[in-house]
């Protein structure tokens, strides 16, 4: 459960971000920033998800 809303957060942040970047304009600093957080959510989303279905 926990790794789907981890999944689902990265969505959040990444839809945050792009709609962000088309009001703002880019700023390479935030736009890698962003980035990384989004894919830090969506590997520790997959590890639980993977973690969970093996202890299942």
């Amino acid at each position: 459960m926990l790794g789907i809303a981890l999944m689902i957060a990265c969505c959040l942040v990444s839809g945050f971000d792009a709609v962000r970047t088309m009001r703002d304009g880019r700023d390479p600093e935030r736009r890698l920033r962003w980035f990384l957080v989004a894919a830090g959510l969506l590997v520790a989303g997959g590890i639980c998800v993977a973690v969970g279905s093996a202890l299942a």
